[in-house]
């Protein structure tokens, strides 16, 4: 009976600590719930009736960490917003653009338009849909950190090509889950912030059309008035050797690696830098292989047209502009329409 007794006593002590830590878990979410509250009332009692909702979200995440990018406080603001989507890279439309070296061999080889002679036209359009989603409402580690999917999907579209009744000739899929946090220095006069994430890219076929790899990245960027540089070294995850039997007639196993020298063309590492110059932005984009020497570089300049609508000129040069392309030099200009910039 004593020992009947003792078991209950301790079953109820942990019991209670289970509920007490549930409690305070939701005291401690209350409390910033409650905090963030009391600073958007009274940023708002003391702003003028012209302050936006989002200005006023802005200026509060300012106070909690003041090393923290003004982009990614403006990011913060808008994810508050249900009707809004937050971009991840840049989203854009380019309707004319030319390639100096528009690949035949993938498609014609598998006879995916082997009924016309060189059936792909060197002008296409060329666009990017990119965005980021949250998965957490309030900070994690530090001020303003948080863990993001996001997912980037880029297409190239024989449009003018009629005699083909205007295919999508490629688009690459890059879903990504990733940890973002503002590193607490100012180290040069400038914000940094930190990212640690995984990333996969594949052009969504099958057989020997297929394209795809894993990576895991870190990358660190830093921000100061009208520029921003960005590093991301990466690590691809190594694959299976696809197996083949050799047998024209028998499809090809879908397991094991597609493209095992895929990253001898798209480097070891990205580099991104930015500058803003009175609603002039310009980027530029390198990747780079240590042991090929081979890589990419991608320049683009966006301009004011009219509201937030931008013109976007673009450049790109070198290695893995596309999957199907991955092993492929070419050499593009694109004009278009810019919906999302950067800084």
């Amino acid at each position: 009976m004593i020992v009947r007794k003792t078991l209950i006593g301790r079953r109820l002590k942990v019991t209670q600590s289970i509920f007490l830590g549930f409690c305070l878990c939701l005291l401690g979410f209350s409390a910033k719930a409650l905090e963030e509250q009391n600073c958007f009332l009274n940023v708002a009692a003391s702003s003028s009736p012209e302050t936006t909702i989002a200005k006023i979200a802005e200026q509060c995440l300012q106070e909690k960490g003041n090393f923290t990018p003004k982009r990614i406080l403006k990011e913060k603001a808008s994810e508050q917003n249900n009707f809004v989507i937050t971009p991840h890279h840049q989203n854009y439309i380019l309707p004319f653009t030319h390639n100096d070296s528009q690949n035949q061999d993938p498609l014609e080889s598998q006879g995916t338009y082997g009924e016309i002679n060189s059936p792909l036209q060197h002008k296409e359009a060329k666009l990017q849909i990119s965005f980021k989603v949250p998965l957490n409402e309030y900070d994690i580690f530090f001020p303003n950190d948080g863990f993001y999917i996001g997912f980037t999907m880029k297409s190239f579209w024989q449009v003018y090509n009629t005699k083909l009744s205007a295919p999508f000739r490629e688009t690459n899929y890059r879903p990504e889950v990733f940890y973002q946090a503002p590193i607490s220095s100012q180290a040069l006069g400038g914000a940094w912030i930190a990212r640690l994430g995984f990333e996969h890219e594949s052009n969504g076929r099958s057989q020997l059309l297929s394209r795809s790899w894993n990576r895991v990245f870190v990358g660190v960027g830093f921000l100061k008035d009208r520029w921003a540089l960005y590093l991301q070294p990466w690590y691809r995850l190594p694959e299976d050797t696809k197996e083949d039997d050799g047998d024209p007639n028998t499809p090809i196993s879908p397991k094991g690696d597609d493209n095992p020298d895929i990253e001898d063309f798209l480097g070891h590492y990205e580099f991104l830098g930015v500058y803003n110059a009175q609603n002039y932005e310009f980027t530029n984009m390198v990747r780079h292989n240590f042991d090929t020497g081979k890589g990419s570089i991608e320049l683009g300049v966006s301009f004011p047209l009219w509201g937030r609508l931008k013109g976007f000129v673009q450049y790109y040069n070198g290695y893995g502009e596309s999957l199907i392309d991955y092993d492929h030099r070419v050499q593009r200009v694109g004009l278009g329409l810019l919906l999302t910039d950067l800084l």
